[in-house]
């Protein structure tokens, strides 16, 4: 459960960014039934309803017409595929790099027709669930990409839970009082080594320009969230200490790596070591086969094999659409690249 834990305060972090002009949105990747909405939904609920808008989709040109406020709030959509349409996707894209959606219309009046500007006011940030490998390119760079574990032991843990006649119950009150604490709190974030860190990450790829801004971000939602605990400066903002960093860096540090693929997860590295294991006694492997041995359905094992092709590390040598992948080895796995300078080696400097 380790990995779920660790999913969860990342995006109950991600949801204190709603406070500065740049949220951190997400998107919650997995497996149909891999628990992305219950886990989705078990954050949510250490927040006030106010605190977001939660979806099941949304079409064309909702974000236009709709009158509900997203300053500072986050939008939850909970499946991917439920953003219909192009146009939604762009005013989306719109809301999250520009913090506002400015969308002209014609109106038919009595005088003929007339121009209209909507502005819908930001900032805002995105919550999505989905079962796909990888978003729109455009959407993906925008977003960080938290994948639900997968893996028989995480299923067997789900199991034990569900069986689990007596669950404990947690007294949100505490945590909804924390955020309407912080609401009213200071959002003005300072952060000393920023430049520190600047000099300490490889430029190995344009993304990091993205990502870096998110990982500051992170940072000061992070102080934001611990600010009784934080001095200030002389003009009233908050100082993120080097704890803050440490704890992002904790949570992210695997995802940004992944990101600009510096580094591999650990489930396609051990998908592409089993093909190859597999592959050495033949030229090729069936799913079913490839799934019997990682100990996974299908399913599973298909969106593993799917993630590794659209990197290039495995091939799919069907040719033919809906029929099982029939995967052998793509590029060589890239080595363990470090992004993230350790906290200590900020310390330094």
């Amino acid at each position: 459960m380790a990995a779920e834990q660790l999913i969860g305060k990342l995006l109950y972090l991600t949801l204190v960014t709603r406070h500065l002009q740049r949220p951190v949105s997400a998107a919650v990747k997995g497996p149909s039934s891999g628990g992305k909405s219950y886990l989705t939904e078990c954050v949510l609920s250490f927040y006030p309803e106010s605190t977001y808008y939660a979806l099941s989709a949304l079409s064309d040109r909702a974000l236009a017409y709709s009158e509900e406020p997203l300053q500072h709030r986050f939008l939850v959509i909970y499946e991917a595929a439920g953003l219909q349409g192009d146009f939604a996707t762009y005013l989306l894209r719109s809301l999250l790099s520009e913090g506002k959606v400015r969308y002209e219309t014609v109106e038919k009046t009595k005088s003929g027709l007339k121009p209209e500007l909507i502005e819908r006011e930001g900032p805002t940030g995105l919550l999505v669930t989905t079962t796909a490998t990888r978003l729109h390119p455009e959407n993906e760079t925008r977003l960080l990409s938290l994948t639900v574990t997968d893996t028989p032991d995480q299923t067997h843990s789900v199991l034990l839970a569900l069986a689990e006649e007596q669950t404990a119950t947690v007294d949100r009150t505490r945590w909804h009082a924390l955020q309407t604490w912080i609401e009213g709190g200071e959002h003005r974030v300072t952060i000393p080594y920023a430049k520190i860190l600047a000099e300490k990450i490889p430029p190995v790829a344009v993304r990091l320009r993205r990502d870096f801004g998110a990982l500051l971000n992170l940072i000061r939602g992070h102080a934001i969230l611990h600010q009784a605990t934080r001095e200030k400066d002389g003009a009233g903002r908050i100082i993120a200490s080097l704890d803050d960093y440490a704890v992002v860096r904790e949570l992210v540090h695997d995802l940004v790596a992944e990101g600009i693929e510096a580094t591999v997860s650990s489930t396609v590295r051990a998908t592409v070591a089993e093909v190859k294991k597999l592959t050495s006694a033949t030229t090729e492997v069936s799913l079913a086969r490839l799934a019997q041995a990682l100990k996974l359905d299908k399913a599973a094992t298909s969106r593993r094999v799917k993630s590794a092709i659209d990197r290039g590390f495995l091939q799919n040598l069907e040719t033919k659409k809906g029929l099982p992948a029939r995967p052998v080895l793509g590029d060589p796995l890239p080595e363990e690249r470090p992004i993230l300078p350790l906290p200590e080696e900020v310390l330094q400097c």
